[in-house]
């Protein structure tokens, strides 16, 4: 353990890091947070008055280089997320990026290797984990109540949850996709960290953008929530996926995942072991199943509530970990790249019409 005290960069000035990022980080005693950068460079400057950053840019190359920080946060459109933690960690900075990592493996995989080559951590902001059924449920597969988990399924349904037509994240050239690469990269990793993160065979997905296209299921946010417009424009992403996982151990994982659906809200992980099973869905809702003494039992969990947000959790952990924590949790590169192969290879089935080995990314 060491008595550092961490710099940090803050890269997007969204609703993410006003709410999440800079609160949690400045609940962690040796962090401070020494500049915002965005384009936007009004709505940076507003933010920094209201949390005390002392600094604000609108170049994030001259930020990482004038501050150096410890530590840079990125929270912009995806398709910025390589070239901006390359930058990070070519001036000596860990980096914690919001989900996805990369749009594609190959990407992913080098930001992590020139990581690992300067004694770097890169993570990603997939805090779902952390939640409280998520950890209770992770709980009983680590105590061998499910036995051998041979199948899953994870489920984010959004009825109307459009995060604003014409933002970045409905726009293809930015975001790279839409629902899955937003919610589904949440839903996936609740599943397989339940399931120990077995190494994927093949990805069989379908993608669709069916309401969005309409100007349909716009959510409780965005850019243009109190204006009209041309969705047709200004939606070129999925707002419904769906994919079957393979692992090499013989298990499967079915993911479902949408911005917009004309069905009911679900927000639920299922698993299937051979001794017990479990649904587990938002903050203390977990469910298990077993037998008895020969009977069919249903468990209701009485769930610890932790009091911490599951983004408090990984912010604590991360920072812990570069502190040389060896009890800190974060989420593995290992886990990282097998998140973004899984992903590259849905959106690839979806676009060839058949099933991807993972070996082909």
């Amino acid at each position: 353990m060491t008595n550092k005290n961490y710099s940090i960069a803050m890269i997007g000035a969204g609703q993410i890091v006003k709410w999440g990022h800079i609160p949690n980080f400045q609940n962690v005693e040796n962090t401070s947070i020494e500049a915002i950068c965005d384009l936007n460079e009004a709505r940076a400057s507003e933010i920094a008055a209201e949390t005390g950053i002392p600094n604000v840019f609108t170049d994030y190359e001259k930020m990482l280089n004038e501050i150096k920080p410890d530590i840079t946060v990125i929270a912009t459109p995806n398709v910025l997320h390589k070239p901006m933690a390359i930058a990070a960690l070519n001036v000596g900075s860990n980096v914690l990026c919001e989900k996805p990592l990369a749009l594609s493996y190959a990407d992913a995989k080098e930001m992590m290797d020139l990581a690992a080559s300067k004694g770097l951590t890169v993570n990603v902001g997939s805090h779902y984990r952390w939640s409280d059924a998520i950890r209770a449920a992770k709980e009983q597969a680590d105590a061998g109540f499910y036995g051998d988990i041979y199948a899953a399924r994870s489920i984010w349904h959004r009825r109307s949850g459009i995060p604003g037509f014409g933002s970045w994240f409905t726009r293809k050239d930015l975001a790279g996709g839409g629902s899955l690469l937003d919610i589904g990269i949440h839903a996936l990793d609740r599943a397989l960290y339940i399931m120990d993160y077995p190494t994927p065979v093949t990805v069989s997905g379908v993608t669709f953008s069916r309401l969005g296209t309409q100007g349909l299921g716009l959510g409780g946010w965005g850019s243009d929530i109190n204006k009209p417009t041309d969705s047709a424009n200004q939606f070129d992403v999925d707002d419904l996926s769906w994919a079957l996982i393979r692992f090499e151990n013989g298990s499967a994982l079915q993911l479902q995942v949408s911005w917009a659906v004309n069905n009911e809200t679900q927000f639920v992980t299922e698993i299937y072991g051979d001794k017990g099973g479990a649904m587990v869905g938002d903050q203390d809702q977990v469910k298990l199943f077993t037998r008895l003494n020969g009977q069919e039992s249903d468990i209701e969990v009485n769930v610890a509530r932790s009091g911490v947000s599951s983004y408090q959790h990984l912010t604590n952990n991360f920072v812990r970990y570069l502190d040389g924590d060896s009890t800190a949790e974060v989420i593995t590169p290992e886990q990282s790249l097998t998140s973004v192969k899984i992903i590259e290879g849905v959106f690839r089935s979806a676009a060839e019409g058949r099933e991807i080995r993972m070996d082909e990314l």
